[in-house]
């Protein structure tokens, strides 16, 4: 007799804690998030730092993706140095080299990959020896 009143109530006790439970927690952020893809016709090397850091040079072929991130030191910190980038964008071996710089945007993630990031493309702009970097929309 017991046993069976201890039955009836669990499954009152069971639905109440299910319609009061938090339900699936997001992901908290740890990473800030920046890709490149080289959609251009070279291979492509560039500089880039975190803030005040040290430069650090990466090469991306045709067709590439890179990807760059922070680490937080806390979760959900959602603040991270600026990220910088430099490179050669003239590619005529006439010319001389033409450095563009630019500040990237960053996207704060749960994770370190493409789907999160915050994207550019290298494509080659107006003919064939120039390229330049574009946020991706």
């Amino acid at each position: 007799m017991i046993r069976s009143s201890l039955l009836a109530l669990a499954a009152p006790v069971a639905l109440v804690a299910t319609m009061f439970s938090p339900g699936m927690a997001e992901a908290a952020n740890r990473f800030a998030v920046t890709g490149i893809e080289n959609k251009s016709t070279h291979t492509i090397t560039y500089s880039y730092k975190w803030g005040n850091d040290s430069w650090h040079t990466a090469t991306i072929k045709p067709g590439e993706q890179r990807l760059h991130w922070w680490t937080y030191d806390k979760a959900n910190e959602n603040h991270s140095p600026d990220f910088h980038v430099r490179f050669d964008s003239e590619f005529d071996p006439k010319r001389k080299p033409f450095f563009i710089s630019y500040k990237l945007k960053r996207s704060a993630a749960p994770a370190h990959d493409w789907e999160d990031a915050h994207k550019y493309v290298f494509k080659n702009d107006g003919n064939k020896f120039f390229v330049d970097l574009y946020e991706k929309k």
